[in-house]
């Protein structure tokens, strides 16, 4: 497992963070503990998770805890959060009618590649200073996008799988830093496949192609191992240099190759060294967003911050009585009696709106609340504030505030029918 958390917020000490790995029965298979450095950043690159634990999917949990120098009295914890269900994959899949194990185009991935199988040899791909590397303390997410002819076109609203064969282009997504176009190459029995047009699969070993216009052929590789005089640099940046600490740059450099006889026809074939490979996995990435509504804090939230208020359908706004019907979790614990209390609703800067609720079916805690929106007077004067918003011609967010310490919470720009409410609006 590849994890990274990162945590920003400038007036907070500096925190410990607990992952703890869940099964589906959620049963802890393990916890890890790493403090956050002075960039408010926690890192560690492997959770293991024995061979006893036979799980087909699990869930990180972390919390965020203050300092605290007594191992007895653990700091106060303000945030408690939970992913979604991640496939474990203990190895890849050895056919391609799985779906839920392609690589998809337009989604984050990191790839690393071992020498000889070799844990301790490990090295991923990272950008530094602008350039590709590899590294064995750090690794960055790319996200992989198809690259098509002019004259062709990926249908919108389906998933495209990445295929042998394929074009493609890494873009870091920290830095925006894209690759030149690569070809992914199949890789079988240390030999690279010319002409296989299959899905990519998780955990799957493949090899990143490059063709010159003399028609020779390179492949994305570390430096420690190239011969002398047949290095290709990628350089993608001026700043990029090709050696930084426990980094190296990544260079193209030539397979070896041999001729073999198919169907009566000699073709030649490239045999690719463990440092020509990399095995490639996809990537969950999650982010939670509060913000103090009214700026009366100056320190940590004294309650937890989490759990933050979910909707479990989209908000339903009904055009007669003009209100908006909200579905979820969407209240919290008053700090003194424990009683459940309904988060105060916003759109976008009215509010709170008047709201009256009543306890939804099926799962526990679940709210329904009818929110009664602004007029549409009040609704252009409040778009008219933000003038960026009106010139794209986007509507207000919905915003959910704590009242007893004004922590807020914001679902996206606008959810599902809450676009079509402010249009009527």
């Amino acid at each position: 497992f590849l994890c990274s958390s990162v945590l920003r917020y400038d007036v907070f000490d500096v925190y410990g963070v607990l992952w703890r790995v869940v099964s589906e029965h959620s049963e802890n298979l393990c916890e890890h503990t790493e403090p956050l450095d002075s960039n408010m950043t926690s890192t560690f690159k492997a959770l293991y998770i024995s061979g006893e634990a036979r799980t087909k999917s699990i869930q990180l949990s972390l919390k965020i805890s203050e300092p605290s120098n007594v191992e007895s009295n653990p700091g106060h914890t303000w945030a408690t959060f939970n992913s979604a269900p991640i496939l474990a994959i203990a190895k890849r899949s050895t056919t391609t009618s799985k779906k839920s194990t392609w690589i998809v185009s337009g989604k984050p991935v990191s790839l690393f590649h071992r020498i000889h199988a070799q844990t301790l040899s490990t090295k991923y791909m990272t950008m530094e200073h602008g350039t590709l590397s590899a590294s064995k303390d750090a690794w960055s997410a790319f996200n992989m996008q198809i690259v098509l002819p002019a004259t062709d076109t990926l249908s919108t609203g389906q998933l495209h799988p990445i295929t042998h064969c394929c074009s493609i282009i890494l873009t870091d997504t920290c830095s925006g830093i894209s690759s030149p176009p690569l070809i992914v190459t199949k890789v079988s029995k240390g030999t690279a496949c010319q002409n296989d047009g299959s899905p990519v699969n998780q955990m799957e070993k493949i090899a990143l192609r490059r063709v010159n216009p003399d028609g020779t052929r390179r492949y994305l590789s570390t430096p420690r191992l190239a011969s002398a005089g047949r290095e290709d640099n990628l350089q993608l940046s001026a700043t990029g240099s090709s050696e930084q600490g426990e980094s190296y740059a990544l260079l193209f450099q030539p397979p070896h190759t041999r001729h073999r006889v198919e169907n009566g026809v000699q073709i030649e074939v490239d045999d690719l060294d463990d440092h020509l490979c990399w095995t490639i996995v996809g990537i969950s990435k999650l982010q939670y967003t509060f913000f103090d509504a009214r700026a009366l804090n100056d320190s940590s939230p004294h309650m937890p911050i989490t759990p933050f208020p979910t909707l479990s359908r989209s908000p339903a706004y009904c055009e007669i009585r003009n209100t908006l019907e909200l579905t979820g979790n969407l209240s919290y614990a008053d700090p003194t009696t424990g009683e459940r209390l309904l988060l105060d609703i916003y759109i976008g800067s009215l509010g709170p709106l008047p709201t009256c609720t009543h306890q939804g079916r099926g799962a526990t805690g679940t709210t329904v609340a009818v929110v009664q929106m602004p007029s549409i007077e009040e609704v252009v004067r409040a778009l008219e504030k933000d003038t960026a918003m009106a010139a794209e011609g986007s509507s207000l967010p919905l915003l959910f505030i704590r009242p007893t310490d004004s922590v807020g919470y914001r679902m996206g720009p606008t959810i599902g029918l809450l676009h079509q409410a402010l249009r009527v609006l």
